[in-house]
């Protein structure tokens, strides 16, 4: 490792109030991040820091370095889910909580749905249910298609952010509008795996 990334990656594990967990890996802030690039990583950096590894050093020595491990290890499940990855990129941006938000095209569908799954939550007979599951599984299909298409433009502003430099370059101001973006559309996101996630939930039959 060079000198530089290691002295980043040193400073990283100091900063304990607001790690910045790509830095500990001694990672650049990108989104492109393929797991088998991570793991071995995680794995030389774990026995460079796990207690375990270091039998021989005094106990104040061994308690930092436990809290060291506590530090990398959160940072490799963060980091190797894309999701999680773009959800704390966001956030040590400075983009603040994700709160959820409907979709505006979807708003239409989302009231008509919300109507539905309250209306099969009311009913109790059998042959009234069975049209409002089918029409909720047709909206399901539509969510889900829905889904897929933000999951699509996720990652196409993933690879946009990756494009844009940090400083020094015409596109490096793209990168505030491309996080707003990206913000947007994760919160777009948990909207509807949340919606999608009631939905499931209705029983198929009457209680």
């Amino acid at each position: 490792m060079h000198d530089g990334a290691r002295r980043e990656r040193e400073a990283a594990f100091v900063r304990h109030a607001r790690p910045d967990l790509f830095a500990v890996m001694g990672l650049p802030r990108r989104l492109d991040l393929d797991p088998k690039v991570l793991e071995p990583i995680y794995h030389r950096l774990s026995r460079e820091v796990h207690p375990d590894f270091h039998h021989h050093k005094p106990p104040e020595e061994r308690a930092e370095l436990l809290g060291r491990s506590a530090l990398v290890n959160k940072a490799y499940r963060t980091l190797r889910d894309f999701h999680a990855r773009v959800a704390y990129l966001v956030e040590l941006e400075g983009g603040g909580a994700l709160k959820p938000k409907a979709p505006p095209e979807l708003l239409e569908d989302v009231i008509e749905v919300q109507d539905l799954l309250g209306a099969c939550r009311d009913s109790r007979d059998v042959a009234e249910r069975r049209p409002l599951l089918d029409r909720l599984h047709q909206e399901g299909e539509r969510l889900r298609g829905q889904l897929a298409r933000l999951e699509s433009d996720l990652k196409h502003r993933a690879r946009e952010w990756d494009a844009a430099p940090e400083s020094n370059g015409a596109r490096a101001a793209d990168r505030p509008k491309i996080l707003r973006a990206i913000q947007d559309l994760l919160a777009q996101r948990i909207y509807l795996m949340n919606l999608l996630r009631d939905l499931d939930a209705v029983p198929s039959t009457a209680a």
